[in-house]
């Protein structure tokens, strides 16, 4: 068995189970624990997402849990420049859809 099936036997195993109600709730039970374990990851994913354009500033504060405040400084620290607001109509619409 390789690796691959072997985790989608293993998630099939938890709901079979009932240990879960869904393959979405082991994926997300897995999620949080990893982001327990290693935080700086779900860090990463939330600046790689913001600098992309992929979610907003409150967007990412929401993921990292903290303030619109905290979030700004984090970034600010990681040398991310802060995105103020939209430049031009394209921007609102993807920072609107983003929300």
């Amino acid at each position: 068995m390789n690796n691959m099936n072997a985790i989608t036997w293993e998630i099939s195993q938890l709901v079979e189970t009932r240990l879960f109600p869904d393959r979405q709730a082991v994926l997300r039970s897995a999620l949080r624990a990893l982001f327990q374990i290693r935080p700086e990851l779900r860090l990463q994913m939330v600046i790689r997402t913001y600098t992309t354009g992929q979610i907003s500033l409150g967007k990412a504060a929401m993921l990292m849990g903290i303030s619109h405040s905290e979030m700004k400084d984090m970034l600010a620290e990681h040398g991310v420049k802060i995105h103020l607001g939209p430049l031009t109509p394209d921007e609102l619409r993807r920072d609107a859809e983003n929300a």
